[in-house]
């Protein structure tokens, strides 16, 4: 190995653990967005979340982009922002909704499925080749499912199905978001995801408003801040690492959220949740590996 190569190592590797911490601060930000989430629903409907999640986002991303002007962030595709942002929505509402009777682990269990469905959408409306061995991780995924809701065994409450709802919106809206990013920078789809959102979320919040006490503000501050810094710092980890580093880091919001759901409201869940969501999360890992593998025998 010559000087050259000695010097290339050392730098990947710490691109590698600069990764790494990224993908643990994207982490614990969405850990907060759960946890503030389920601390919010006691005394407000999710309605009124999408409002302050959106609310707060947009003041932080227009103190970001303010002293370069906003017109880094005009669009000439607010119709497809406006159809995005909708369903964006529509798989907010189904897992804070969730959040009534369904335990956080389960919640986080079920949200596995997402890149599942992401792959299996965008293959039929963005012709990407699904490998078999990314077939082989949705099956898995849903005999994960399976275990967690277990069908004829346990009575399935109808906010799960809520939640497989917002699942797959959060598959679909995934998919947009790839195939928009071709024309448009992620500021432009952050403020634009946030100033839609707000716009859309407004009356329906201002219906079912419940006046906010000084004991919500902090959650209410959780709820948008961890939200944005759950997307950028995701985005600087999956540049910086590859993607069999970083993925299978996400399994740590389970213990995580579910120890933040036991400390705070004494909330305990079934072992069937956590056997499923391991299921899951092996299906997803060993696609992303086998096609990560193969891409570097290739």
């Amino acid at each position: 190995m010559n000087a050259n190569e000695n010097s290339v190592v050392p730098d990947r590797r710490s691109d590698t653990i600069r990764g790494i911490a990224w993908m643990l601060l994207s982490i614990a930000g969405l850990t907060v967005v759960v946890l503030s989430g389920r601390a919010l629903k006691v005394d407000m409907d999710p309605l009124q979340l999408l409002f302050w999640r959106a609310l707060v986002g947009l003041i932080i991303i227009s103190a970001v982009i303010a002293p370069r002007g906003f017109h880094t962030v005009r669009t000439r595709r607010l119709g497809l922002h406006i159809v995005r942002n909708l369903i964006h929505l529509a798989a907010q509402f189904g897992i804070y909704y969730a959040f009534i009777v369904v335990p956080l682990a389960e919640v986080t269990a079920v949200e596995y499925t997402i890149p599942a469905m992401t792959a299996l959408i965008a293959a039929v409306f963005l012709g990407e080749k699904v490998g078999i061995h990314r077939w082989v991780g949705m099956a898995m995924s849903f005999v994960g499912v399976l275990f967690v809701v277990r069908p004829g065994f346990a009575e399935v409450p109808p906010e799960m199905f809520v939640m497989f709802g917002g699942a797959l919106c959060f598959a679909i809206n995934n998919v947009m978001i790839k195939a928009m990013t071709r024309t448009e920078s992620a500021e432009t789809m952050v403020f634009n995801m946030n100033l839609i959102q707000l716009v859309i979320a407004v009356g329906p919040a201002l219906y079912v408003w419940t006046h906010p006490e000084w004991h919500h503000v902090p959650w209410i501050l959780g709820l948008g801040a961890a939200g944005l810094m759950t997307h950028y710092a995701m985005t600087r980890a999956l540049a910086l690492a590859d993607t069999s580093v970083c993925f299978p880091l996400d399994f740590l919001r389970l213990p995580f959220i579910a120890l933040g759901a036991w400390l705070l409201w004494g909330e305990t869940f079934s072992p069937w949740a956590v056997l499923g969501a391991a299921i899951i999360f092996g299906g997803q890992y060993y696609a992303v590996w086998k096609e990560t593998r193969g891409k570097r025998e290739a």
